[in-house]
């Protein structure tokens, strides 16, 4: 409050405004396509039933990282936990978020479009893993560097 009584609101950190436009761009990767066929057509040996729980399951992820995003630019304690939690959900279920499977499917589909050279073929198992892997390690370096920052003493007290 200032002298004449009224709430004076400070001005929001530029760490702050960092961290949110990061989570909330992180929020937007991964997206999934709003076409479900295109989405199914990636985990295709599984069923359709089990596709459409994923696939909500995500795109509701990626809406509350959003409003947590947001959140975060407002100085809420509830949504930086938000975030930390689905930081360490996200490395604790990596292996079922990037499965082998749906990335060989993608480069299977890529071939046949003519995006990526036949060639390619023999290596597609090296090739996918390579991405598999690099999956993983983009998003447990991400969450990671969430964590850490949005643990700092400096940073968690912009929330209190």
């Amino acid at each position: 409050m200032n002298k004449i009584g009224t709430v004076v609101k400070e001005k929001i950190p530029k760490e702050i405004i960092i961290l949110g436009v990061i989570v909330i761009l992180y929020s937007f990767q991964g997206l999934p396509t709003f076409d479900f066929a295109a989405y199914a057509s990636k985990f295709s040996p599984l069923s359709e039933e089990l596709i459409l729980v994923r696939y909500i399951f995500s795109i509701t992820l990626r809406i509350f990282l959003f409003i947590a995003g947001v959140g975060v630019l407002f100085r809420r304690d509830i949504f930086r936990k938000s975030i930390l939690f689905i930081c360490l959900f996200t490395i604790c279920t990596v292996y079922w978020k990037h499965p082998f499977l749906c990335f060989k499917n993608s480069f299977m589909f890529n071939i046949n479009q003519g995006v990526v050279p036949v060639d390619l073929m023999p290596k597609i198992n090296l090739i996918t893993w390579f991405c598999v892997v690099t999956s993983y390690i983009m998003d447990i370096v991400i969450s990671v560097f969430l964590i850490y920052l949005f643990t700092r003493p400096k940073i968690k007290e912009q929330f209190k």
